[in-house]
């Protein structure tokens, strides 16, 4: 649940870090587990991408309904939130950067952001789960706070939105293995250039509303033999009318 700062924090600027959520001895564990289910290759280049991470064991897909995050899942999209899709991002030096995207209202159904009577409700929201640090300068996930209200989303420079230049207005977090960014995708944000010594790894679990979804393919609920009960509810198709509860406050 959120607290009175983290509803002010959250609604300024449109992203949350959680710190310290995992170890560093979970997150030597993931990073163990991931080598195995997902070796690099010869041809692989600095910047690497693979899908549906949760169907690498229980170790991943027990995030998705992680006790620390999903509240805040659950107080920012409601409570019959969705698991949307999920993947990997590992960067190497040198990597290069990912535009600025996103942005309220981009896509008219699903990137927007909305305040009513004290309630925040998102559409699509991601959940990065930092295995690695990510210090001042490193680059990896950048973001301009704020910017899921802006009313100019298409005045942002080109070269602003390209990561050639770097204006003051663009923010690279620094995170530290174990905290988890949350943030909505009416958030305009990006990936900067890797300059860390060390391979930048993240988990990104993105999660929708009950009526939306911006995977193309759900989760097939076969591949997961072993989800809990509230797992196959996070993992439900979308409905408007259909859609339970995350939680089950009767259990």
């Amino acid at each position: 649940m959120l607290s009175d700062e983290e509803k002010f924090r959250f609604d300024l600027e449109g992203y949350l870090i959680i710190p310290g959520v995992l170890s560093l001895a979970e997150c030597a564990q993931l990073s163990e587990l991931s080598d195995a289910a997902w070796p690099q290759q010869p041809h692989d280049g600095a910047f690497r991408r693979a899908a549906q991470v949760s169907l690498w064991g229980n170790n991943f897909s027990n995030l998705m309904d992680h006790p620390k995050v999903l509240p805040y899942l659950i107080d920012l999209i409601g409570p019959r939130a969705r698991l949307d899709h999920d993947y990997a991002i590992y960067m190497q030096r040198g990597a290069p950067s990912q535009p600025i995207h996103g942005g309220p209202m981009r896509y008219e159904s699903d990137h927007w952001y909305h305040y009513n009577d004290g309630v925040m409700r998102n559409g699509l929201m991601v959940a990065t789960w930092v295995l690695t640090d990510a210090k001042p300068g490193d680059g990896g996930f950048v973001c301009v706070p704020g910017s899921h209200k802006t009313n100019f989303i298409n005045l942002l420079p080109e070269d602003a939105q390209s990561q050639d230049a770097m204006p003051e207005y663009v923010r690279q977090p620094a995170v530290n293995a174990g905290d988890v960014i949350l943030f909505t995708e009416a958030l305009m944000h990006g990936t900067r250039a890797w300059q860390g010594s060390d391979e930048r790894r993240v988990l990104l679990f993105k999660y929708s509303p009950p009526h939306s979804s911006w995977a193309k393919q759900g989760y097939d609920l076969n591949d997961y033999p072993d989800a809990t009960a509230q797992q196959r509810r996070l993992m439900a198709p979308p409905s408007v009318e259909d859609h339970a509860k995350v939680i089950d406050t009767k259990s």
